[in-house]
């Protein structure tokens, strides 16, 4: 019997159309529900506020042959791909099985453990906690400008980049975070025949090999490269990364899939003005690529390859 692979939102059970919320890249998460079905598998979207506990989802959207179908049975589903983001699904205690398992999730989501486990590679980062204890750790960062984020941060949101002395007038938009205090990286050298200025290099990682690589620039005026922030995406191809960059990827990727059984993953740098490298964070949540991306389906069939990996 074929297992069931499912790709998980956290949106309402209504409707015939489960990805109307998505818009640029609606028909890529269409041909990733292709590939899932086109491998063997029965495909399914759907959704946290149906799942019961056990795998098993009160209710779901069929994908077959290019079309969705409602279904409000039961569904036990083999694996999950999570897009929900966060580590509040599944609960600590289910056994569902999913991609990531949840102790990479938590790595990725807390950049202080992060810190902890591949700090060599990262800018000297300070535990602050709450934000009133940033001026007892503030003089422990060496450079003029400073970073300060919450340790469990997504899109950009509540961080602070610039000069100390202006840190007095940062106002995060949601109180009650616990922040790290990291050195500032200055990127505005760029990479050598890939971009020119401040940026974010991104490394995907799938089945232990690189399967997508690009570059964000942040918008003019800001030091925030997420898209979210108003940063541009362009993709570029990994044989033009610094030989330094490949160097690290190789050793995490190497130590992560054996750890973590097999993640899938990307890791953010920056190249400093002495061409170093440096790691800004891990993500276990991707965005994929556009469907005019040259390596969109090199990705999508990675991915597609990585849940075989885990129910066959």
């Amino acid at each position: 019997m074929a297992k069931n692979v499912g790709i998980c939102f956290s949106g309402d059970f209504a409707g015939c159309e489960p990805l109307s919320n998505i818009h640029i890249k609606r028909l890529v998460y269409q041909r990733l529900l292709e590939l899932i079905q086109n491998n063997g598998f029965n495909s399914f979207v759907l959704t946290r506020k149906t799942y019961q506990g056990n795998s098993i989802f009160n209710g779901a959207w069929v994908f077959n042959k290019g079309k969705f179908k409602i279904t409000e049975e039961r569904v036990k589903i083999d694996l999950v791909y999570d897009r929900v983001g966060g580590i509040t699904f599944p609960p600590s205690c289910d056994q569902m099985l999913v991609v990531n398992r949840r102790d990479f999730k938590i790595l990725s989501w807390d950049k202080w453990q992060t810190y902890k486990e591949i700090g060599k590679y990262m800018p000297k980062t300070f535990w602050v906690g709450e934000l009133n204890n940033v001026s007892k750790v503030v003089n422990e960062v060496k450079t003029k400008n400073i970073v300060l984020k919450p340790f469990n941060s997504l899109k950009g949101n509540d961080i602070f980049i610039g000069k100390k002395e202006d840190l007095k007038f940062f106002k995060p938009e949601r109180q009650g975070r616990k922040y790290i205090l990291q050195e500032f990286v200055d990127t505005s050298c760029g990479i050598p025949n890939l971009t020119e200025g401040m940026h974010d290099l991104r490394v995907v990682i799938i089945n232990n090999k690189v399967v997508w690589s690009h570059i964000r620039v942040p918008a003019k005026g800001t030091f925030l490269a997420n898209a979210a922030q108003g940063g541009s995406l362009t993709e570029i191809d990994y044989e033009k990364v610094p030989k330094g960059v490949k160097k690290i990827v190789k050793d995490i990727s190497n130590r992560f899939y054996k750890k973590y059984d097999n993640p899938v993953f990307s890791i953010d740098f920056g190249i400093n003005e002495k061409g170093d490298p440096k790691i800004f964070e891990i993500n276990d949540q991707i965005g994929l690529p556009r469907w005019e991306m040259k390596n969109r389906d090199v990705f999508l069939k990675a991915l597609v390859e990585n849940f075989k990996s885990k129910i066959i």
